[in-house]
């Protein structure tokens, strides 16, 4: 961005996490709405149902099971904001999807590169200082917490003052997905056609089939399949 846009434009936010309380809003109304839920269901598994988080065959077998369920909810969460309306100050409240759309109609279509981006006033250093700062939402207690558990208590004191590039070091979670069990060798598909088996088993029997349930079913089928490994 930086290298595209120009230095001292606000274009990438680094520092201080004053300067992206945005995206720390919305990670609170991820959690609440989506990740809460999954978040207490896998530690009622831990506790109660088997599941064992360092063993990466359970963790397998978790996103076999639920993360296309997970992926879903993410993605109708990502539609419903983009539709819903921002409180715009001077103007009508209007939705992303609204904002993203009818302003390229407006503007045009320009892609990453800005039109005489040298010719454009930079930002003093007090703008940028300022710059991204949601001051209502300073005042929530709930995102106040957020940004207390989700960032470094050692960042530094601005982000802008004597510099005019990005930190050292940037903040990156890798995640990796997990290696599924070793499967026998003349019996590939044996753990999917068994777990379809008995789901559609339990459906035709009109039983519930539960986060606990389908995980039960799932870690008893994995073992009879994969043996000790589970």
């Amino acid at each position: 961005m930086e290298a595209n846009c120009g230095e001292r434009r606000g274009s990438y936010l680094w520092g201080r996490s004053v300067h992206n309380v945005r995206i720390e809003r919305l990670w609170v109304d991820v959690t609440a709405q989506v990740g809460s839920q999954w978040h207490n269901a896998f530690t009622d598994l831990e506790i109660r149902h088997g599941l064992n988080i360092n063993n990466p065959h359970h963790i397998w077998i978790l996103q076999y099971l639920f993360l296309p369920a997970i992926n879903q909810q993410l993605a109708f969460f990502a539609e419903s904001w983009n539709h819903h309306r921002i409180q715009i100050r001077d103007g009508p409240n209007r939705s992303p999807a609204d904002m993203f759309g009818f302003d390229m109609l407006v503007h045009g279509i320009r892609g990453s590169q800005l039109p005489n981006p040298n010719n454009e006033p930079l930002d003093s250093v007090e703008e940028l200082e300022v710059f991204g700062v949601d001051w209502d939402a300073l005042r929530n207690d709930q995102l106040l917490q957020s940004l207390r558990a989700n960032n470094s208590r050692t960042e530094e004191g601005t982000s802008w003052v004597g510099r005019t590039g990005p930190p050292p070091n940037l903040n990156e979670v890798p995640v990796n997905p997990p290696d599924p069990p070793p499967h026998p060798l003349d019996r590939p598909d044996d753990f999917s056609l068994q777990l379809t088996h008995w789901i559609r088993s339990m459906e035709d029997e009109g039983r519930q089939l539960t986060i606990e349930a389908l995980w039960t079913l799932a870690l008893a089928t994995a073992r009879n399949v994969f043996g000790d490994v589970i």
